[in-house]
């Protein structure tokens, strides 16, 4: 397995797709967002439960994609910043 695995979302919501993955691991007791970075540290326990959390988590985005859900409704905070820059 690569040490860093990425993905990326497409479409007007992909920001907010990133946001909520990051809201739902804290919950887990993960720290995660679109990027993976694996040690020789995690287990196959701990990868199992990633698994299983990140499914449930793009069951609930596949929902927001069908009109199901809206993500708007499930975000608890803001939608985070795309890229970093200077803010003055």
């Amino acid at each position: 397995m690569p040490s860093l695995a990425k993905f990326n979302f497409k479409g007007k919501n992909a920001q907010a797709y990133k946001t909520f993955i990051t809201q739902e691991m804290l919950g887990y007791n993960f720290l995660a967002s679109n990027l993976v970075y694996l040690s020789i540290s995690h287990n196959e326990k701990i990868l199992k439960k990633y698994s299983e959390h990140l499914d449930e988590i793009f069951y609930k985005i596949s929902e927001c994609e069908k009109g199901n859900l809206n993500i708007s409704n499930i975000l608890k905070y803001p939608v985070s910043h795309s890229k970093f820059g200077r803010l003055n």
